[in-house]
């Protein structure tokens, strides 16, 4: 047999999945996802055909992989859809709908799914995703024939990786993400290194060790941090937070979690830390001290020492008592501590921070951005 037949026959049969990949199937037998003709499909046929097909031939089957990948890069353009990948950070109530061909990959967060015709397919699993059944994370879903399926956000924040056309109607609930960003293009916000959602991990709780640096950061203290060469007295400091915690204990932010069994200081860097601790490092940075010999505050009752200063609200404070604090609940308060007032004077902490190098310009313009209403 010639080269010829096998090669006309590939390309024939590559088209024809290629353009099933972007046009209507039925509900018994949904779409083939994009993610199926690049990852496995094409996969399957060049594994199969450099068996049989010799190396004289290579450059003629790839010009036949081209075609197959462009001739489904044609069909969804035409369908509307968009070329490639993206992530989008979203908040509690937003609602994405996706329509006939439309991908979305669940990164963080809780989102369920709902559709009144057609079908929605875990791609992943190969499996129906009923309406009103909750996403699983690292999965891919697609809207199948004459289906609109939406998604609801259910957790305060959730990074969606969407692929093809979409709409999203927003809610009013908090926007953490849009917090977030403020901060970040303050320069008080780094993320964690997360390849997705810009790396704030806004959906996970923080160890006691982030939460200090976070709060460093905000304070714009991190490189004073970095470069104090003092000894750290907690015995339970990674190597990688130990100048951070070295400067905060010089500087009063922090007194540590007690002693360990040989009375040792510890720090309890792995513990979840909780709104009363985050408030409480905010307070000290405010001025206010709960270890002097007539404290301001007791640590631990630190939240109606915030309402009492005008720190936080008391809409803040039942938030804060009746949730969980993650990341996204750290950046919030965060954010809004830059009004709050220094003990002494009248300057806020965003005012100092200003006077102390951090850009004016910066800031205000970042702020000047955000809308969200506090609680």
């Amino acid at each position: 047999m010639t080269l010829k037949r096998p090669i006309a026959l590939l390309v024939a049969f590559g088209i024809v999945v290629g353009s099933a990949a972007a046009a209507a199937g039925t509900g018994q037998n949904p779409l083939i996802a994009m993610k199926y003709l690049t990852e496995t499909y094409q996969a399957n046929v060049l594994a199969q055909a450099e068996s049989k097909i010799n190396a004289t031939t290579a450059e003629t089957y790839q010009a036949v992989l081209q075609e197959m990948q462009e001739t489904a890069e044609g069909a969804v353009a035409a369908l509307g859809g968009t070329e490639g990948l993206g992530d989008m950070r979203l908040k509690r109530g937003d609602i994405v709908t996706l329509p006939t061909g439309s991908t979305a990959l669940l990164l963080a967060g809780n989102t369920s799914v709902s559709y009144s015709t057609g079908t929605v397919v875990d791609v992943t699993d190969g499996k129906i995703a009923a309406t009103g059944s909750t996403l699983a994370v690292s999965h891919r879903y697609m809207a199948a024939e004459d289906t609109a399926a939406a998604l609801t956000v259910t957790s305060d924040t959730a990074v969606l990786c969407l692929e093809g056309t979409y709409t999203i109607a927003r809610s009013s609930q908090i926007d953490y993400n849009a917090l977030a960003d403020a901060l970040a293009q303050m320069g008080l916000l780094k993320g964690n290194g997360t390849a997705y959602g810009s790396g704030y991990d806004l959906e996970h709780s923080a160890t006691r060790a982030e939460g200090l640096v976070m709060f460093l950061r905000l304070i714009h203290e991190e490189e004073a941090a970095l470069a104090y060469t003092g000894a750290c007295p907690f015995v339970d400091a990674p190597e990688w937070c130990q100048r951070y915690l070295a400067y905060a204990y010089a500087k009063g932010y922090t007194n540590g979690a007690g002693t360990d069994a040989a009375g040792q200081k510890i720090f309890e860097t792995q513990g979840t830390i909780t709104a009363t601790e985050y408030v409480t490092f905010v307070l000290r940075a405010l001025g206010y001290s709960d270890t002097a010999a007539q404290p301001d505050f007791v640590w631990n009752q630190s939240l109606a020492k915030a309402r009492e200063t005008g720190l936080l609200t008391q809409g803040e404070v039942t938030l804060f008592e009746d949730n969980s604090f993650l990341r996204a609940q750290m950046v919030y308060v965060s954010y809004f501590a830059l009004d709050g007032k220094m003990k002494t004077g009248t300057d806020t902490l965003l005012g100092t921070l200003k006077k102390s190098g951090l850009d004016a310009s910066a800031a205000d313009t970042a702020r000047a951005l955000v809308g969200v209403a506090r609680v």
